[in-house]
């Protein structure tokens, strides 16, 4: 019996294909998932998502176009259209808004980020960990051992401002602390997201400060080092916390913080693309620095002359 399923190919699109490796459509894409409850999502190459099944058949959602769509899970899929409606797909191609659940809609939000965390490869393995402060000022947070490209909305635990767990059955990442520390310093962020960009890590490792290496962005910090998870890492991070949204943890990974989710994966992927031109840059000759007056200019244009 036949039993199709995603494979990337060798010009690293994807195709569904057969078991003797033939495709079933002329249909390529960005990337796949595996099939779950009938269905696998895909990215298409215009940057859409749609649900494909067995047949390579693309269901059509009432003619909506969707910027993210999660697994199919007890008949739903939760998903986002181009137009930032939250809702959920079902077999049948209908689409249910969601009615204003603020946990469910945060629950595939972090989902949402996470998974792009992973596929843009900027966690692996056990890596990395995200949170998101709900409307009760409780957190909703990654569980401890969660592999962020393969994480559920459900997976998601709830505790207290102070870290205690409140709702779920796995403790809360090791991270907590960091994630704690951050929503109660900055009340205007609901989410933080934590990853171990290898970029970035390189950097630091190198002894390159990105604060100096000023290209075209807001300068990112590097704080001093503490160990992965101990009660350290929210006091080096302390003296960045008011006037920046994103920081390098040195041997350990990168920090970002911002009103909404997509905002706080955006700075990640900014920072980790810095991190690759500076790192370029360096393995080439010295980089030349900015003038007194560039320096100036360009933190007055982000809004951050106090630090001139």
């Amino acid at each position: 019996m036949s039993d199709p399923r995603f494979r990337r190919l060798t010009d690293g699109r994807w195709a569904l294909v057969e078991d003797d490796g033939n495709p079933l459509s002329d249909r390529r894409y960005h990337a796949a998932t595996a099939f779950t409850e009938g269905f696998a999502v895909a990215h298409r190459l215009d940057g859409t998502a749609t649900l494909v099944d067995r047949a390579g058949r693309e269901l059509n959602v009432d003619g909506r176009r969707f910027a993210w769509i999660l697994p199919m899970q007890d008949g739903s899929a939760p998903a986002g259209t181009l137009e930032g409606v939250v809702g959920g797909i079902r077999p049948d191609g209908t689409f249910a808004v969601d009615a204003g659940d603020p946990e469910r809609a945060a629950r595939a939000e972090l989902t949402r980020v996470s998974h792009l965390l992973y596929e843009r490869g900027y966690n692996v393995s056990l890596d990395g960990n995200a949170s998101w402060r709900l409307e009760d000022g409780n957190l909703l947070i990654t569980p401890t051992g969660a592999h962020l490209g393969f994480i559920r909305p459900e997976d998601f635990v709830i505790v207290r401002p102070d870290g205690a767990l409140l709702r779920g059955d796995r403790a809360p990442t090791s991270e907590y602390r960091l994630h704690v520390a951050l929503h109660h310093s900055r009340p205007d962020c609901r989410c933080v997201l934590h990853a171990h960009a290898p970029n970035a890590i390189a950097a630091s490792l190198a002894g390159i400060d990105l604060h100096e290496s000023f290209i075209s962005v807001a300068p990112v910090p590097t704080t001093a080092y503490a160990r992965i998870s101990s009660e350290q890492s929210p006091a080096v991070l302390e003296p960045f916390v008011a006037d920046y949204n994103w920081a390098i943890l040195p041997r350990h990974g990168v920090v970002s913080w911002a009103a909404t989710a997509w905002d706080a994966f955006l700075r990640i992927e900014g920072l980790e693309h810095y991190a690759k031109v500076v790192m370029a840059a360096r393995a080439c000759g010295p980089i030349e620095p900015l003038t007194p007056e560039q320096r100036i200019e360009l933190l007055t244009f982000w809004g951050l002359e106090r630090l001139a």
